[in-house]
């Protein structure tokens, strides 16, 4: 070897100490750059997204510890769905924030730590997201008091909050329910928004499975599953709390379990996802819960209970107005698919179940570029601007393809697609009156159910006109 040739010397104990702790391996990246390519925040890091796993194999600790990259990071899925080595980078996310805090690095977007702290804590303290406690606490912590206060009265008005939180244990009884249950009963997980800021979403899906003959049971007792910040602060912790609803459900008899929000379907299958390939958390959940999952319940999430477990064509037999004439496009968001070794979807990046189903209803779907885009939810509360960017994407492409409403299937995409939309047009100087409804909403509004009975009056962007001027509302009995 020449004397003027240099060996670069690698630093391997970074990525070591990754690899131990989540099971990733950073030298299987060869830098392709598909992450970086789809990644939706890409613009606004310093460091790309191959670029934090470049540094992890070159063991430059500082530099990824110091950047706003990993606290950006709104976990959507993208970047391993798309990675060619199924390199898992969100998860190295998670890792590297823990990593950083156990080294003393101060977080580059204090707001978001707050948001994961807060949030991660109210959850284990109430076994339930208490949601106007945790936005009024980040308002304290973040120094700024008087953030979403028109949002919080919006959503006051309506109903959608909590003044007093929920507390729950998650409990399995001494006694558990023999199997098999009836034909048409499978558990039901609402989710901690169903009971708050997605009532609607509630009571549509409720209404919607009577009329299909699905009888929906609510576990007693369940607990949050996570949702978005527990994972950002303890594996062990976000694997734990879906593992103990589906000890409840397995207790209550019952084989499958179904979810009608995106992030709890998101956190259930990763929680089986790991529990199946890591035997050491496996062993230390079972000695904490004394709960073995073994594959005896299924997750769905309620588009797939209704597209598979009841069938189009009894959607379309139950039908009584069709949605003729209505223009819509479906956004399922970016966990309800991704990554596909997780969720098992079919087609990650562009499904079609919810298509079908609007076209079981009457309405007509639009193909568009942003189904399974991310709206920043995991960022709402911390990040704000940048879910403002993301949301505005995904509310102009809709509106310039044409739709006339968009139909979603995830509390936390609704919540910023429509009780965010007056603040993005304030802030981006936007003119959006686009109707955001629930899919069991559109599909109540096709079988008859009026729309109270769905949770219309709920919305912050005004669902009347629309309903009015497609002939929807006058048909629905009251």
């Amino acid at each position: 070897m020449a004397e003027s040739e240099e060996v670069l010397q690698l630093d391997e104990q970074l990525a070591k100490e990754i690899e131990e702790v989540c099971g990733e391996n950073a030298y299987l990246c060869y830098q392709c750059r598909k992450c970086t390519a789809g990644c939706p925040l890409s613009e606004a890091m310093d460091l790309a997204p191959n670029q934090v796993v470049r540094a992890i194999q070159l063991g430059q600790t500082d530099l990824v510890f110091d950047s706003t990259t990993i606290w950006l990071c709104s976990g959507c899925e993208t970047c391993v769905t798309r990675c060619p080595q199924r390199v898992d980078l969100p998860k190295m996310m998670d890792a590297l924030r823990r990593a950083a805090l156990k080294a003393g690095h101060k977080p580059k977007l204090p707001a978001v730590a707050n948001f994961y702290n807060a949030a991660s804590r109210d959850i284990k303290l109430a076994g339930r997201l208490p949601e106007v406690y945790l936005m009024a606490e980040l308002n304290l912590r973040n120094g700024n008091l008087f953030k979403d206060m028109d949002l919080a009265w919006e959503l006051f008005k309506r109903g959608k909050i909590n003044v007093l939180p929920e507390f729950a244990r998650a409990k399995a009884p001494d006694k558990p329910r023999p199997m098999p249950v009836a034909e048409d009963e499978i558990a039901y997980y609402p989710g901690c928004s169903s009971h708050g800021t997605a009532r609607e979403f509630d009571e549509s899906t409720r209404a919607v499975a009577a009329a299909l003959g699905v009888n929906l049971v609510e576990p007693e007792g369940w607990v949050c599953c996570g949702s978005s910040a527990v994972h950002a602060t303890s594996h062990e912790l976000a694997t734990e709390m879906p593992l103990r609803n589906l000890a409840l459900v397995a207790a209550g008899g019952h084989d499958a379990v179904t979810t009608p929000c995106a992030s709890c379907f998101s956190r259930f299958k990763t929680a089986i996802y790991d529990l199946n390939r890591e035997e050491e958390l496996r062993g230390a959940l079972k000695a904490k819960t004394g709960y073995e999952y073994r594959g005896e319940v299924a997750v769905e999430h309620l588009i797939d209970t209704f597209a598979n477990r009841v069938g189009y064509d009894k959607v379309r037999a139950t039908v009584k107005q069709p949605l003729a004439g209505l223009k819509v496009v479906a956004y399922y968001g970016c966990l309800l698919t991704r990554p596909k070794d997780v969720t098992g979807a079919a087609d990650a990046e562009y499904p079609l179940t919810m298509d079908r189903l609007l076209r079981a209803a009457g309405a007509e779907v639009l193909d568009w570029s942003y189904k399974t885009e991310c709206c920043g939810a995991s960022l709402a509360l911390s990040e704000t601007q940048q879910m403002y960017r993301l949301t505005d994407r995904i509310l102009d492409n809709a509106q310039a393809v044409g739709a006339e409403a968009v139909v979603v299937a995830c509390p936390l995409c609704q919540s910023n697609l429509d009780a965010r939309q007056p603040q993005i047009n304030k802030a981006l100087g936007r003119s959006y009156r686009l109707p955001i409804l629930y899919f069991t909403e559109a599909l109540g509004l096709a079988f008859g159910l009026s729309p109270r009975q769905l949770g219309l009056q709920r919305h912050v962007v005004d669902v009347n006109p629309l309903l009015a001027a497609k002939g929807l509302a006058p048909a629905a009995h009251a």
